[in-house]
Order: structure tokens, then C-alpha cells, then sequence
């Protein structure tokens, strides 16, 4: 069982027993599940749990209105540094390959935890449009078919 897995199964016991939720913690628990998965359903396991102990904060009124736009703001950058990390395993430069991004935003957006028009969203697809190149297209017709022959 993964990290993720297990933090889920943790965070799914103690809601069911009725176990007051320390939120700050679950959130440094999923960073570290999310560093540690290996797998891309394990990140997008925690990149759920985020948004559902995120949700249950703002819902069961967790944070004092006054500082709910403050929250708010802390969470979706919360969010998207989970997706830009996610962007960037294996990159040892320090910068995200736009298809990547995109493709993470994608995801997001079909899922259901992103909207089409999230800021993040319009400019990983936008970045990836500009800045990755067209897949190479294989020649085609009749000369092809004739180099072809003559390999």
C-alpha cells in the first residue's frame, strides 16, 4: 500500500469515528504523500484528498469568515503547487515542460477539481500551444510510398 493509500485510509478511519480533523496537518501529510508517489494515480489521490479536506474546511465554516478570501487565495496556490511539482518529477532544471503542465491541467479540468477557466489551467495550455513543437508528421503520397519501397 502506498503513502497516499495509506493516508487516505488513515484520514477515511478517523472521519468515521468521529475524530476532529486537524486540517493543517492533513494538508502537510498529503504534501508528503504527494512527494513520495511514484505513480500518477497516487498523486492524483492526493491531489483529491486536498481538494476534499479543503472543501470540508470551508463547509464546516473552519476558518473564520474574515480570513476566507485569505484561505481561499492559500489554497488554490496550495493546489497548484501540488500540480507544478507534479509537472517537474524528473526534471533536475528547475523548469516545467508546458505539454506536461497541460496535460496535468487537463486531467484536472476533466475531473472536475479545476474549471476551464482557471488562470493556471489557460496558461499551461497556452504555454504548450506556443512552446511545443508539432509532432513530426510522416510524409505522405505517392513519393512517399516510393522512398519507402526504395529503403
Amino acid at each position: 500500500m502506498s503513502k497516499a493509500e495509506k493516508l487516505a485510509d488513515r484520514l477515511i478511519r478517523e472521519a468515521q469515528s468521529g475524530f476532529e480533523l486537524n486540517w493543517r496537518q492533513a494538508r502537510e501529510d498529503i504534501h508528503e504523500a504527494h512527494d513520495a508517489a511514484d505513480t500518477e494515480p497516487g498523486r492524483v489521490l492526493c491531489v483529491s484528498m486536498h481538494k476534499t479536506i479543503m472543501d470540508a474546511v470551508e463547509r464546516e465554516g473552519l476558518v473564520e469568515e474574515h480570513m476566507l478570501a485569505d484561505f481561499r487565495e492559500a489554497r488554490r496556490q496550495d493546489y497548484n503547487f501540488l500540480l507544478i511539482k507534479e509537472a517537474m518529477i524528473g526534471r533536475t532544471d528547475g523548469n516545467v515542460l508546458p505539454d506536461k503542465l497541460a496535460a496535468i491541467t487537463r486531467r484536472e479540468v476533466a475531473a472536475g477539481r479545476m474549471s476551464a477557466d482557471d488562470e493556471l489551467h489557460k496558461l499551461a495550455v497556452a504555454g504548450d500551444m506556443i512552446l511545443t513543437p508539432p509532432p513530426r508528421r510522416e510524409p505522405r503520397g505517392i513519393g512517399a510510398w516510393i522512398a519507402s519501397w526504395l529503403k
